[in-house]
């Protein structure tokens, strides 16, 4: 008997078993199928979370904002210090690794009236010059603020895409008036100079990103709020910049400028929400192995009683087998491939049913979660070679003792055996 036909023996056995084949490769796929489709959802999610921090400037930022209020010996008292431009240039200059610093006012829900006399509530933005190139967020048409325009105030706006449609519809805004209607104080009027490229929603707020309109920071707090004061430094750092250290050192910088004082400031890291996200990503994965891994472990104990079957239901076979020649190794093979079929069939299988299944709950998580248009599934190369190599050391792992005990059988007592 050639170790072929060992191999083709135990093949067909599972052929002309197809059922109890089937329910067999069932649990295997099921546990690297749901695996699979997690995984993939996840790093989806990962996938959106990075794109989501690339369309606000990238993961190499940090951004300091006011802390109005502190908590001092059990009793809330009110800060007194805020920014100004001079901290946002001394953090250029005197900060290492630091490309530059983008300073920003804002005010949600304004109320904005084109010249046809639409209407439309969005955020406005005091920002500079640089704040476009740092937040890479190109201009469809038109320009964006300018050096000049900060210099002299000037009353001049750049739409996001989604205000643009709001307030002018199909018309081209460029050269429009708008007016800005800041609560009880009187409209300022604006002269439309741009109109910004689409950006979807961010995932922090739910908020779009083209409903914004951008006006210059002098422009701002002249105009509309009144204080000359800076609500937020947003700080862009050199890649693989020690984070914690550029922060310590913009932070000295800032006390120093405000008479020793920082309680005030507050800050927040893109790189401390990728980290949290990677830390839970790790947990969910773990969490889910374990699981599929229990599954899975089920599954082959039931791949082993079904090789033991086999094994009872052959015995007079393997003694004919033996009696004629066949080796214990040719034994050992043809009930060995039978385990490892089953399990490398139930994890192609899963990796085949995980692919699609993963798909089917990301549209499921775009109508759930109606924040992004599309949920990307990231299948990873690496999970998919893991579940084959892990399906061929279960079917080996399970297998073994099975094939085992047939190639260890006496031919005369499998001959004299009733099955």
């Amino acid at each position: 008997m050639k170790l072929r036909d060992a191999i083709t023996s135990g093949v067909n056995h599972i052929i002309q078993n197809r059922l109890r084949a089937g329910l067999s490769i069932l649990g295997i796929l099921i546990g690297i199928a749901s695996v699979l489709c997690m995984i993939a959802i996840g790093d989806g999610a990962n996938q959106l979370i990075a794109d989501d921090l690339q369309r606000m400037g990238g993961p190499n930022q940090f951004q300091f904002t006011i802390r109005y209020r502190i908590n001092r010996y059990g009793r809330w008292l009110w800060t007194k210090e805020r920014y100004n431009l001079g901290d946002a240039l001394a953090i250029e200059e005197q900060c290492p690794k630091v490309l530059f610093v983008l300073p920003k006012n804002e005010r949600w829900n304004l109320l904005f009236i084109s010249s046809h006399g639409r209407e439309a509530r969005s955020i406005l933005e005091g920002v500079t010059e640089q704040y476009a190139d740092g937040m890479q967020w190109k201009v469809h048409s038109g320009r964006f603020i300018s050096e000049n325009d900060i210099a002299t105030a000037t009353q001049v706006c750049v739409l996001g895409a989604q205000v643009a449609i709001d307030l002018f519809g199909e018309d081209p805004p460029l050269g429009q008036e708008i007016k800005i209607r800041y609560y009880w104080r009187n409209a300022v009027r604006c002269r439309v100079i741009g109109v910004m490229a689409p950006r979807g929603r961010t995932l922090r707020t739910g908020w779009s990103l083209d409903d914004v309109v951008c006006i210059p920071l002098t422009t701002y707090q002249q105009r509309i709020s009144g204080d000359d004061y800076i609500e937020r430094l947003t700080v862009f750092t050199e890649g693989g910049a020690n984070m914690a250290r550029v922060i310590e050192t913009a932070r000295n910088i800032i006390r120093k400028r405000h008479r020793n004082t920082d309680d005030f400031i507050y800050h927040w890291t893109a790189v401390a929400t990728v980290k949290r996200m990677e830390h839970i990503e790790k947990v969910i994965k773990i969490a889910l192995g374990s699981i599929a891994g229990f599954s899975l472990f089920v599954s082959g104990i039931s791949i082993m009683n079904i090789c033991l079957v086999s094994v009872g239901e052959k015995t007079r076979e393997i003694g004919l087998r033996k009696s004629v020649g066949a080796k214990r190794i040719h034994i050992f093979w043809q009930f060995l491939t039978e385990s490892v079929c089953l399990c490398l069939c139930g994890g192609l299988l899963g990796i085949g049913f995980g692919y699609f299944a993963a798909y089917g709950m990301a549209l499921l998580a775009v109508k759930i979660v109606p924040i992004v248009p599309k949920w990307p599934v990231v299948v990873s190369i690496s999970w998919m070679l893991g579940s084959v190599f892990f399906s061929l050391v279960m079917g080996v792992g399970f297998g073994l003792y099975p094939a085992m005990r047939a190639a260890r059988l006496s031919p005369i007592d499998a001959l004299r055996a009733d099955t």
